[in-house]
């Protein structure tokens, strides 16, 4: 049997090959940064990218370690190639070399956060809602639940910001405290989060639902977990034996991103979900081509109003 990294090594890449290849070291070099909390848009060094895959390896599947050492490898030499540095070639070849046999077992499972979806579709979404506020089959916690899930899609709060978030006076407002608001990760300590007026009855539904539950002595973390289970087992209920479609409380959050990222800019989302750097919300978040319909609707209509915008002439001056 051939060895498979000499294989590697004496493979042509294709321009379609290569272009994958650099899309996927772009990402986990991002993903490598934001571990290391480096500035926006900067790229860790060569040896901090060997020591992640030597760290990381024992996590992954081969076929996965393998994708990310192709890609980091054809990376590596493609600047080696451009400018000559002998670092990018050692690079490439450390990253070559590095073991495998540490990897996971082809029959072990991947991590459930891999076999989840991002966001949820509308019609997913409208199903789970409906079945969770049900008066004839819900439970309390899953009354509350729906109403979380709606409020989250409304403001995409993390779950456990909704413990210290309040109206402003002027109702149309949400004060959040930020929960990731250390080492400069956040926009600040605190955000306001804008609320749309059709929005405000489920968003002042669901604070109120919270208070009340607190009143009564429970903690936060257990009215959250009451919440979590409750759409847990009313996803098993709709889609027995289908892991993507167990959804979460934060799922709300995730397609409140998709939804915002058709219709703002990539710095407008990243202030919505109290991050200061827009590469998380972009690599960690449910993308664009996941937002609903409505939101990709508007998005269109903008495109095509400034297409259509007339172009403004200067008027010749005689002479």
């Amino acid at each position: 049997m051939k060895n498979p990294r000499q294989t590697a090594r004496n493979q042509t890449r294709t321009n379609p090959t290569v272009a994958a290849y650099l899309s996927r070291a772009h990402g986990l070099l991002c993903r490598i940064a934001e571990e290391l909390e480096l500035p926006e848009d900067a790229y860790p060094a060569p040896s901090d990218v060997v020591a992640y895959m030597k760290r990381r390896a024992k996590e992954w599947k081969w076929a996965t370690f393998r994708q990310y050492q192709a890609s980091l490898v054809c990376r590596y030499e493609i600047e080696f190639e451009r400018n000559r540095d002998p670092l990018f070639q050692q690079t490439a070849e450390e990253i070559r070399s590095l073991p495998f046999a540490d990897c996971k077992s082809l029959r072990e499972p991947g991590h459930t956060s891999s076999r989840k979806r991002k966001g949820v579709p509308r019609r997913d979404y409208d199903l789970l809602v409906a079945n969770l506020a049900n008066p004839a089959r819900a439970s309390d916690y899953s009354k509350r639940a729906a109403l979380w899930l709606m409020a989250g899609l409304a403001t995409g709060l993390r779950p456990c910001e909704w413990e210290n978030a309040q109206l402003a006076d002027d109702g149309r407002t949400l004060n959040v405290l930020n929960a990731k608001a250390t080492n400069g990760r956040a926009t600040g300590t605190s955000r306001d989060v804008p609320v749309n007026t059709d929005d405000f009855p489920v968003v002042r539904a669901h604070l109120a639902s919270l208070r009340e539950l607190l009143a009564r002595g429970l903690e936060f973390s257990v009215i959250q977990k009451g919440c979590t289970q409750a759409i847990r087992r009313t996803c098993a209920a709709l889609w027995p034996n289908d892991d993507k479609r167990t959804y979460a409380l934060y799922s709300a959050r995730h397609q409140f991103s998709a939804n915002a990222k058709a219709v703002a800019s990539a710095e407008e989302v990243a202030a919505l979900l109290g991050h200061r750097s827009t590469r998380t919300a972009r690599r960690h978040y449910a993308p664009r081509r996941s937002a609903w319909s409505e939101f990709r609707q508007v998005q269109t209509a903008k495109s095509t109003a400034q297409m259509q915008a007339p172009v403004r002439r200067s008027t010749p001056r005689n002479g």
